[in-house]
């Protein structure tokens, strides 16, 4: 069964990310798709032994009756979204199955502890994209998850008009996972029929990285899914920036790459591609897992 997982905030991006699993789902007849919203109880955070209501002062009831109720609200607008999903799968006579969890605690503790329940064959979260490139790369939940998440992630900027997936990018560093990831994504896509280019940005050794691309092409030619990849070596000295000039160029819907497990000290003094991008991509970013 094909499980999609969706975080929801009730944000802007909350839509582009349903509208965007719909359709990954559309043409896939046991598909099943989550709906999460985490709501995040202050008072509770704060303190995890609460006092009797006899103990609390005028201003830490009001605070409590407030929590309470913003909690019987998101409840009713996650029931809301719910019901609108679901009627834009029936109107589109898609056959996938809708289903809702309301969980309160820490977003970014209870994705990844959904994730390890449901496991999901996805998990699509909708970002800010770039109208938030000015917080930190460790400022939103989207990037925090992103390092324990053990499956696939696919984000989606709040801008992003969904349509038809025609042109997908692979961006290579020569991972070991690369293969598996590539494959996968022309599994995942196949009703799509979209056409598949796989890039590596060069900033230094440009032959011996024509070589790595040569032996990736040869791998993946025992595949024959794989046949049709366009293969393409960039020069460039910022990998982020020529990626997405390359986006632009040729028309790209959807960048996919393999985000290897690092250190802490290495991820703050040197952050990862896939983070760069979860915060500043135009389009979907599809992340892959790869360990050191």
């Amino acid at each position: 069964m094909f499980k999609i997982l969706v975080p929801i905030d009730f944000s802007d991006s909350t839509d582009a990310a349903c509208q965007y699993a719909l359709n990954l789902t559309a043409g896939v007849p046991d598909a099943q798709l989550l709906l999460l919203h985490c709501f995040q109880d202050y008072l509770a955070d704060g303190d995890p032994v609460l006092p009797s209501a006899t103990d609390l002062t005028p201003s830490e009831i009001i605070t409590e009756q407030v929590l309470h109720r913003n909690e019987i609200d998101a409840q009713q607008q996650l029931d809301e979204l719910y019901h609108q999903v679901a009627e834009e799968a029936r109107r589109s006579g898609s056959k996938v199955k809708i289903e809702r969890t309301f969980i309160s605690g820490f977003p970014e503790d209870e994705i990844l502890e959904q994730a390890r329940r449901f496991k999901p064959s996805l998990v699509i979260m909708g970002t800010k994209g770039q109208k938030d490139f000015s917080r930190s790369l460790f400022g939103t939940i989207t990037t925090k998850v992103l390092g324990d998440l053990k499956v696939p992630l696919l984000t989606v900027p709040q801008e992003y008009a969904a349509g038809p997936i025609r042109k997908v990018l692979y961006a290579t560093d020569f991972d070991k996972a690369d293969v598996a990831a590539i494959e996968a994504v022309l599994e995942l896509l196949q009703p799509f029929q979209a056409s598949t280019y796989c890039v590596h940005i060069s900033t230094d050794d440009q032959e011996h990285d024509r070589e790595k691309l040569l032996a990736l092409q040869e791998q993946l030619r025992q595949n024959a899914s794989s046949t049709h990849i366009q293969f393409s070596l960039l020069e460039g000295g910022e990998v982020a920036k020529t990626l997405q000039e390359f986006v632009h160029q040729e028309s790209i819907n959807l960048i996919a790459l393999t985000n290897r497990e690092r250190n802490l000290l290495d991820e703050i003094l040197h952050p990862s591609l896939a983070k760069k991008l979860v915060l500043t991509a135009a389009v979907p970013l599809l992340i892959f897992h790869s360990k050191k």
